[in-house]
């Protein structure tokens, strides 16, 4: 198992990582894309979010993703088969977490006594936004077979002015209940 760091956003605002300049560049690829099938069906309307959808998964290759939650966690699975810590960045604000991963891969072949290799870069992204805000200096990621494991913890709700004994508490929500009522 490999850890991967964490890069945080204390600001919680992402837009200025460089990373979102690329992301808005794969955004406007994924657009032609879009536009592109929606051409190829004659332009036919009402399937613009399946085009869409579609388009993502072409240009940018969304990993699957797997989302765990209680009071006190999120926990996600990113499959990234045939990836290395290494090749992994995540980025995390109090609102989202950013994977980016991006390996340089040789392919090799073989025809009638002549080898050729081609090299590519398969690239994925995979942006999470989550309900409630996390705690970045608890955000922790690994990767172990294939699979990215982030888990973060929630943040604590501020406890706002002084507690009341619970006896006392309970009386006076009566007694307030019932002038109202």
């Amino acid at each position: 198992m490999s850890s991967v760091p964490i890069q945080k956003v204390e600001n919680g605002d992402l837009t200025f990582q460089p990373i979102f300049e690329q992301i808005a560049k794969r955004l406007e690829d994924v657009r032609r894309r879009a536009y592109e099938l929606f051409q190829s069906r004659g332009c036919e309307p009402d399937r613009e979010i399946e085009d869409w959808l579609q388009a993502e998964r072409d240009v940018l290759g969304w990993p699957a993703l797997e989302t765990q939650e209680n009071e006190k966690q999120y926990e996600f699975r990113v499959a990234l088969a045939g990836l290395d810590a290494k090749d992994v960045e995540v980025f995390a604000s109090s609102q989202e977490i950013i994977v980016h991963a991006q390996a340089r891969v040789k392919k090799e072949r073989s025809e009638t006594g002549m080898k050729s290799a081609e090299f590519a870069t398969d690239e994925v992204y995979r942006r999470i936004n989550v309900p409630h805000p996390i705690e970045l200096d608890r955000v922790k990621a690994t990767l172990d077979n294939g699979t990215l494991r982030i888990t973060a913890a929630k943040t604590v709700p501020e406890q706002r002015g002084s507690e009341r004994p619970q006896g006392r508490q309970a009386k006076d929500d009566r007694c307030a209940s019932a002038v109202v009522s």
